[in-house]
């Protein structure tokens, strides 16, 4: 959705992706370089800052588990403090933000003020993740849906589990990468066979990412310790089998990582 610019000011929502600048599309880079006030968020490459316009105004607003900068209404007040002045301003998160990026709750404090503003679409880390293993999310005959769930509070919330006994797809687990046991047993108990492979991707987009396979029964048993204190997905599906059997390193040539079983 977008809205037409007018004399009041105007909020980009800006969309930076998994990594350094390269995998930020060019309308979201065009935004950033012409902002008079950007609002970043936690989890983006330092690189960003490059890009911040030296007459700009930059404020971090960084949320990441306990430690919040900002509160989430503040970030909104502020949104629409600035553009009521009149300024051009660029909200930027990392990765997709209409994927657990708070995004919908941001637009309605704008809408409520009568504010219009865009949002620029960008490159998840979900699919990054698989990109960057060499795999694809969906299979012809194998994967034919996907499923990105909230690994904060996907534990504490049966609805988000509704369905999964006929799941035929791959599942993709945000922000779980501390609680692989416990998740896996559930997956289990839903109806998941143990054999199905899981994979544990840390540092995606990032240039040193980390990926762990495993299956679900072994994980339920022993879990996947995590090796960084950057962002982690699981991916868990029959569409990552192959990586079951690999036991050499996925493109070296290009990337440093760790693969092991």
């Amino acid at each position: 959705m977008s809205s037409n610019k007018t004399e009041q000011g105007f909020v980009s929502f800006v969309s930076g992706g998994p990594g350094p600048v390269d995998l930020l599309t060019l309308r979201g880079r065009g935004r950033i370089e012409s902002a008079d006030v950007i609002l970043y968020d936690a989890l983006l490459d330092p690189e960003f800052l490059d890009l911040f316009p030296e007459e700009a105004q930059i404020l971090y607003v960084g949320k990441r588990a306990s430690e919040h900068v900002r509160t989430q209404t503040e970030i909104n007040s502020l949104l629409v403090e600035f553009a009521s002045a009149g300024k051009q301003v660029v909200r930027l998160k990392g990765g997709d933000a209409s994927i657990f990026g708070r995004l919908a709750e941001e637009i309605q404090s704008l809408e409520e003020a009568e504010i219009p503003f865009e949002v620029i679409p960008g490159v998840s880390s979900v699919t990054t993740g698989v990109a960057e293993l060499g795999v694809s999310l969906t299979v012809r005959g194998v994967s034919r849906q996907i499923i990105i769930l909230d690994g904060h509070t996907i534990l504490e919330d049966e609805r988000s589990w509704m369905g999964m006994e006929n799941f035929l797809g791959t599942i993709a687990i945000l922000m779980g990468s501390k609680k692989t046991k416990e998740l896996a047993k559930r997956l289990i108990q839903k109806g998941i066979a143990g054999k199905t492979p899981i994979v544990l991707a840390e540092n995606v987009g990032r240039g040193n990412p980390i990926y762990k396979t495993s299956t679900l029964a072994e994980t339920a048993l022993d879990g996947i310790p995590k090796e960084s204190n950057g962002p982690g997905i699981l991916y868990v599906g029959e569409a990552i089998r192959p990586l079951l059997n690999r036991k050499q390193k996925l493109n070296s040539h290009t990337l440093q990582r760790l693969f092991a079983e």
